[in-house]
């Protein structure tokens, strides 16, 4: 076998879901980075911050100081208590390491033969170190593609990356607009129901001061809007899903060391173009001469989860 043909057979395996024996042992090699680092962290505590602010939040002041971005640890809508209001029923230390697990497993899931190499991307290994949500954004809207209903979370946390949602509306997927737009209002009026004040309190904090740029790029969400509606906009013409990931990530509300980790959301889609392209390369040869050629099997990959 060629060098060439070897190279682009270790690229179907990288591009494979399932199955073949190089795309297991990378998958089994980010399981065991995930499970060790996860033991690291729930041995030592690591620097769980983010953890800790949702945490210890005080449900009756959700926002205690109404300056955006200073003293805040909880930032997002009074919705974010269904997703983390059980985690005070428990000791700190475990809710921390239930929630590293699900950042863990999110990476593994999205990441697939390239686990070793993301947690080894210093934001990734910080996000999951202080317990954000960026990799949870990530996989809320991976699956977005095919339940709307996910890009819920992503509205009612962080909001602004919401901007991915023009993808759609320019691609004219009314239906999978109006799914993610009606829970989302559905969830807010329920929440806002249960908790009236609280959320007038959210839309004084995130409406009550200016853009918050912090280092070390210092960037507001103004520097950086135009061009998270370039990328949504090319990628809504050109049909491609990562460009969604890539503007959702630039129109986050505030833009640090850990923010990049939410780009690991393109993994899928770059991984399920490259299968198709080498899919489409390899074209057996044709003629009165050419062998007997058993039929092919598609490469699994993640287009068979992620296309609707």
């Amino acid at each position: 076998m060629r060098r060439s043909e070897r190279f682009m057979s270790a690229l179907r395996d990288l591009t494979a879901r399932r199955g073949t024996l190089t795309w297991r042992v990378l998958v089994g090699a980010g399981v065991a980075l995930a499970v060790m680092y996860w033991w690291q962290l729930t041995q030592t505590g690591g620097s769980p911050v983010d953890a800790r602010w949702y945490w210890s939040a005080d449900p009756a002041n959700l926002y205690p100081h109404p300056e955006l971005g200073e003293r805040n640890g909880y930032n997002y809508s009074p919705a974010f208590e269904l997703v983390v209001g059980w985690g005070r029923l428990l000791p700190f230390e475990v809710f921390t390491a239930i929630w590293r697990a699900f950042l863990l497993a999110t990476v593994v899931y999205l990441a697939g033969p390239f686990t070793v190499l993301v947690l080894l991307w210093y934001p990734v290994a910080s996000e999951i170190n202080a317990g954000n949500i960026q990799l949870l954004l990530a996989l809320a809207i991976v699956l977005g593609f095919r339940w709307p209903v996910t890009w819920a979370f992503v509205l009612l946390t962080k909001v602004t990356p919401g901007l991915g949602l023009v993808w759609f509306l320019l691609r004219r997927r009314w239906r999978d607009l109006a799914i993610a737009l009606g829970l989302t209002m559905a969830v807010a009026l329920v929440t806002f129901a249960l908790w009236p004040d609280r959320w007038a309190a959210y839309v004084k904090l995130i409406t009550g001061g200016p853009a918050p740029a912090v280092a070390p790029w210092d960037l507001t969400l103004w520097d950086r809007l135009p061009w998270a509606i370039a990328a949504v906009v090319v990628g809504a013409w050109r049909g491609w899903r990562w460009t969604v990931i890539v503007a959702a990530t630039l129109a986050l509300p505030v833009f640090y060391w850990i923010s990049p980790s939410l780009l690991v959301g393109t993994l899928p889609f770059v991984r399920a173009e490259i299968g198709r392209r080498l899919e489409r390369r390899a074209v057996p040869p044709t003629g009165p001469s050419a062998p007997e050629q058993l039929p092919r099997q598609p490469v699994p990959g993640p287009s068979a989860i992620l296309d609707p």
